[in-house]
This record gives C-alpha cells, structure tokens and sequence, in this order.
C-alpha cells in the first residue's frame, strides 16, 4: 500500500481550523486541500472512520485527508482529498481501500456512500476502483455551495463488498 492512515491529532486539527499548517506531521508543499478545514472540525468525534491523514508511505509526508460518518442507520459517507502534485499516484485509491477495511469491521455498516463533482472524473475512477457502483446525479452542498454530484454506493455484508 502507497500510503498509510494516522488519525489527524486535535493539535492538528486545530492548526487546519485556523488555516495554519499543522506543526506535528510533515505535509506536502501544496497542503492544505480544499478537504482540510472542514474534516479537521470532525476530529475528536470518536469516529471509526477518521478522520485521518493519508501518508505516504515512502516518506510519512501528509498528501491528503480521508474520513467518513453515519448519515443514516448503517450508512456511512466517506470523503477525500488529495494535494493537486499527488494526483494520479494512487494514494486517493489506496486510501479509499483502506477506509473500506476499517467499514468492513464495523458491524452498524451496512453501506457506504461518497459523492464526486461532476468537473472530477478521476474521483469517480477512484470509487470505481474500490467496488462503488454510481447510482446517478444529484445535488449536494459543499462548504455553503449547491454543486451536481455523481452519488456512488457499496454495500458491505458480512464484512465484504458485495
């Protein structure tokens, strides 16, 4: 695996808030990604989904930011981001299997759901890639805006993807 997930420390988190780089972990030149505040303000939340940083393996610098909560009973929605310079590295995929893997182990998850910006294709690869399936267009709200969304869905049963 390309990358590893560390939860994002509240130290962190709240450096994310303020718009200021987190002092405790290494970040790429381009971090923050437009993920970064607003998943800080769920660290603490005791989430088995994150949120997490996504490390990179090879050298432990943070390229992006995963995490996921219930929206519904049984439904978690997860999201992610990554660094512009990182794009096309595999780091969102491997990222997105590794969150699926932490699902897989809880047993209130019955199905995952994320939802991609129609101007981001590689995105939806990503999901592709991990076993989502697309189940259409919708709007969504993102940081105070209405954008149209590709929705995606993978059900989890039994602790596998089905």
């Amino acid at each position: 695996m390309s990358i590893v997930l560390r939860p994002i420390s509240p130290a962190a988190a709240a450096r994310l808030r303020a718009a200021l780089p987190p002092e405790d972990v290494v970040v790429a030149p381009d971090h923050p990604t437009e993920f970064s505040a607003g998943i800080a303000r769920r660290v603490g939340t005791g989430a088995a989904l994150g949120p997490f940083f996504l490390h990179r393996a090879v050298d432990d610098v943070v390229v992006g930011e995963i995490g996921g909560g219930f929206v519904a009973p049984g439904v978690v929605e997860i999201g992610y981001a990554i660094v512009p310079s990182c794009w096309g590295c595999g780091y969102a995929t491997d990222g997105v299997r590794a969150v699926l893997d932490r699902a897989r182990a809880v047993d209130a998850i019955e199905r995952v759901v994320a939802h991609t910006p129609l101007d981001r294709p590689a995105s939806g690869r990503v999901l592709e890639k991990a076993g989502f399936r697309c189940t259409g267009e919708e709007d969504d709200e993102h940081e105070g805006a209405v954008i149209r969304v590709r929705a995606w869905e993978l059900p989890i049963q039994d602790g596998a993807a089905t």
